[in-house]
C-alpha cells in the first residue's frame, strides 16, 4: 500500500532561480536575494575562503556575537532562516555561494 504522506525527499534546484555569491567583509551583510520568492523551500550554501559569523535575530554579527560558519563547509537552511541571516567575516574576507532548492 502506498504511503500518501511520502514526498520527494530529494530537493532539486528551483527553476529560474539565480544563485547568489555574497562577499562578506568587515560590515555585516544579508543575502540580497529574497529566498521566499517563487517555489524555493531550502537554501544550500557553502562558505568559501574564510570563516564567517552569522546572526538570525536582527542583531549585528561580530567576532563574539553569532554562530560561526566554517570555511569549506556547506549548510542547508529553510528559506526563512536564509532571509533572516546577517553575515560578517571572522578575519579575512569570505565568499558565500547560495542556491535555492524546491521539491
Amino acid at each position: 500500500m502506498a504511503n500518501a504522506y511520502a514526498v520527494n525527499i530529494y530537493p532539486k534546484p528551483t527553476p529560474g532561480q539565480t544563485d547568489e555569491r555574497l562577499t562578506v567583509s568587515s560590515t555585516a551583510v544579508p543575502f540580497t536575494t529574497t529566498w521566499k520568492s517563487g517555489n524555493n523551500r531550502f537554501v544550500v550554501l557553502d562558505v568559501q575562503t574564510s570563516d564567517v559569523m552569522v546572526t538570525f535575530d536582527g542583531s549585528t554579527p561580530t567576532s563574539s556575537n553569532g554562530h560561526r560558519l566554517y570555511s569549506g563547509k556547506s549548510y542547508t537552511w529553510d528559506v526563512d532562516t536564509a532571509d533572516a541571516a546577517s553575515f560578517i567575516r571572522v578575519s579575512a574576507d569570505a565568499a558565500i555561494q547560495a542556491s535555492g532548492f524546491t521539491y
